[in-house]
């Protein structure tokens, strides 16, 4: 990477924005700085991008769900389509009225969940009116001059019998009443009560003690006619909820206006976010980025060609935070990803991904460990590399499964593994042949299951070991060449002998190569106890550095080798599914 600093006039500041956007080799980073200079608040601004971006967003997933767009599984790994300056142009020029009808999306998804919820409501009402059914007095029954009725349920099974004792016992006085029982069940018994209207303050005290509850919602109607208009009002929601999912549906035409709508937006986001990293004066601005070396000779020369502008390229200084370009093949490409989520190596450090790459096929391939699991894989990423033809992150997880399918398919003819033991169950049933031996090397599901997890130990002290070699190599970049040597040598010595005896306890290993195994196992401890706390003060905290070293080295190890064994384990699995 190299450092590109760019001035220009103020008035050209978007066109040269624009311009970097478009090449896409340069990042701009944030400077000290610059007397005499401001920065740009350009905060607001992106928020309302944001805004509007999130809006077509939403929008285009209502569409994926009433319009989706029409196309294969492949389809969906084809490039993007690349436009013309002209077509981005008339687009862009679009792009006011594909928002407007964003928010008209949105509005009518947002009456089809209102009138959804509202349905709802009306058929929870309609739950509760149907106790009432066969009442013929409206729920909220007006008192005539002398009297009062009093609707309400009880929370249990009651009789007219029952609540006329039951009101005698807790209201002696109260004798002018009526009972009806409209509804009755184990659970719930509704009711209708009349009395005096003098005596209803009393008579409702009375009720209440034993549980008597008013009807949630009160209706002028009876509960029939209150249900019967529910279920109009149902009906009538129901057809504006067509009328509105027919209407989406006819914006299936806008899915790739509102996709260029969300790319336009992010792209404008982005050049806004990229003036608040830019410092200007009344007549001029200042940006500075980083360029990858081999775009950085040709991008200065189209500045200043096709603007007003002074390019300066310089190396980076030691302590600059340079930003990371990986450049690998196409073997070991498709894992960048991958370290991409963990952390990408600094500018010092070498790129793992080749490496990595080479680990990640062969334990993927073992895991899965079956022949025609792999060959389905690699037909599938053949199919869809040939037919779509992906560019970018997709080519790269294609080919990563293609890569991981033709190890699949190496280590299931290993193991012995075609869809399970898919052949062998075909020869005997089906064509009356007998049994044949599937696998090439070992047969984890048959005698050699220990065998196959000690090479699941042994490449899992391989795969450390290359790390513990490339940790050696980075201190010997970095002039500790005695460190890389003692470090490197002292866990390769002390897990590498270890590593025989361990194995002993498993199959036999002969005295002789035992007994040289424990020696140098021993040389690597001691190796590793007189050198880890180098760096550490005095005899003893070099000593007890050491030996903290040492247990970290025993219990580190042990537990990452012994991991590797399920390596074996969902291999296992994999054959035993199929």
């Amino acid at each position: 990477m190299q450092k590109i600093e760019v001035i220009s006039t103020l008035a050209e500041s978007k066109d040269v924005i624009d311009f970097l956007q478009r090449r896409g080799v340069v990042e701009i980073s944030e400077h000290e700085q610059v007397e005499s200079m401001t920065y740009l608040d350009t905060a607001v601004n992106v928020s309302q991008i944001e805004k509007m971006r999130n809006t077509a967003i939403a929008a285009k997933r209502v569409l994926d769900v009433y319009a989706p767009e029409k196309g294969s599984l492949i389809d969906s790994f084809k490039p993007p389509r690349q436009l013309e300056l002209k077509e981005f142009l008339e687009k862009e020029d679009e792009s006011d009225g594909t928002l407007n009808t964003c928010y008209d999306i949105l509005d009518f998804d947002k009456r089809i969940t209102d009138s959804k919820a509202e349905i709802i409501r009306l058929e929870t009402a309609n739950e509760a009116l149907s106790v009432w059914t066969e009442l013929d007095v409206p729920l909220k029954a007006k008192p005539t001059k002398y009297t009062s009725l009093l609707i309400g349920a009880f929370p249990d099974l009651q009789s007219e019998a029952s609540v006329k004792e039951t009101l005698a016992k807790t209201a002696p006085d109260l004798e002018a009443f009526d009972v009806e029982i409209v509804y009755a069940s184990d659970v719930q018994t509704c009711a209708a009560v009349l009395c005096l209207k003098s005596d209803e303050r009393k008579m409702l005290d009375a009720l209440r003690s034993f549980g008597f509850v008013k009807p949630a919602e009160l209706t002028d109607l009876t509960a029939k006619e209150a249900k019967e208009k529910n279920i109009a009002k149902i009906e009538r929601l129901n057809k504006k909820i067509e009328a509105y999912e027919k209407k989406l549906s006819s914006y299936g035409d806008m899915n790739s206006k509102i996709d260029f709508l969300i790319d336009y937006l992010e792209m404008k986001a982005d050049k806004y976010e990229a003036f608040r990293r830019v410092s200007v004066t009344d007549n001029i601005f200042y940006l500075s980025g980083y360029v990858p070396e081999k775009y950085a000779e040709k991008t200065a020369k189209q500045l200043e060609s096709k603007f007003e502008a002074a390019v300066n390229i310089t190396e980076p200084g030691e302590d600059e935070d340079v930003p990371v370009l990986l450049k690998n093949n196409s073997f070991a490409a498709p894992v960048e990803g991958i370290t991409e989520m963990y952390s990408l190596p600094g500018k010092h450090d070498i790129d793992p991904n080749a490496i990595m790459g080479f680990f990640y096929y062969v334990f993927f391939g073992m895991m899965f460990s079956d022949a025609g699991y792999g060959l389905l894989m690699v037909i599938a990423t053949a199919i869809v590399l040939l037919k779509a033809k992906p560019t970018g992150e997709k080519r790269k997880t294609v080919l990563m499964y293609l890569y991981c399918g033709i190890s699949t398919m190496f280590w299931g003819i290993m193991f012995g593994s075609f869809f399970g033991d898919a052949i062998n169950i075909i020869r005997v049933n089906y064509l009356h042949l007998p049994e044949m031996r599937l696998y090439v090397w070992l047969n984890p599901q048959g005698d050699d299951l220990m065998t196959t997890m000690l090479y699941c130990f042994l490449f899992g002290i391989i795969h450390l070991f290359v790390g513990v070699a490339i940790k050696g190599y980075m201190e010997w970049k970095d002039g500790d060449k005695f460190g890389a040597i003692v470090d490197t040598l002292s866990i390769y010595m002390a897990v590498g002998g270890a590593a025989p005896i361990c194995a002993g306890m498993i199959i036999s290993i002969p005295p002789r190569i035992t007994n040289i195994a424990k020696y140098i196992a021993l040389a690597g401890v001691a190796l590793i106890i007189l050198t880890a706390g180098r760096a550490s003060k005095g005899i003893f905290g070099k000593l007890g550095a050491g030996l903290y070293a040492l247990y970290n080295t025993i219990s580190g190890y042990l537990s990452d080798i012994l991991s590797y064994s399920r390596l074996l384990a969902l291999g296992l699995v994999t054959g035993i599914i199929g």
